[in-house]
């Protein structure tokens, strides 16, 4: 009987997740060339597997981003850092949302970034907004390539920064 019960809650707070689909919005990875200018790649091209009970402390589950479609104004420059990224073997990135906490008036979204075939915690922190039937992700954080495997890299004389500085603003259905 107790089997049967812890059964049926199990269940039925399964049943009241909703699911967040993705309607728009960007990631920017921003670094800079040392000596040369500031590099603002961004894709909108976002796959979410999100649900949320009522509360946005209760957001889990993965945002795909696609590698192959990150861009920045120079599209030389664009098929090194696809180079240097791995696209071809690595053709996403995943950061699975483990946990949600509210501190103050902002967030932090506690989770685990895939990379370049490697995985390490990554926490976003920024602002989480909850309409009747939208949520509105706006989070941001700092890592370095290097600690994914990757090599900084270099062009003639110039040297890309190590630290990527990661901007997520998304926008969710409530379904």
């Amino acid at each position: 009987m107790r089997y049967l019960l812890l059964l049926g809650l199990m269940l039925g707070s399964s049943l009241l997740a909703s699911s967040l689909v993705f309607v728009k919005g960007e990631v920017i990875a921003h670094t800079e060339v040392f000596g040369d200018s500031e590099i603002d790649p961004k894709t909108s091209s976002i796959i979410s597997k999100l649900t949320m009970d009522e509360d946005v402390t209760t957001i889990r589950g993965d945002i795909d981003i696609s590698l192959v479609d990150l861009k920045s104004d120079n599209d030389g420059r664009d098929e090194h850092m696809h180079e240097v990224l791995g696209v071809n073997t690595y053709m996403k990135t995943t950061f699975t949302i483990e946990n949600v906490k509210e501190i103050g008036t902002a967030y932090e979204v506690n989770g685990t970034l895939n990379l370049h075939g490697v995985k390490k915690s990554l926490t976003l922190s920024g602002d989480i907004v909850k309409t009747e039937n939208k949520v509105r992700l706006t989070l941001k954080n700092s890592f370095n390539m290097s600690d994914f495997g990757i090599e900084a890299p270099t062009m003639l004389f110039f040297t890309v920064r190590d630290k990527v500085d990661i901007t997520v603003d998304t926008t969710y259905d409530i379904k």
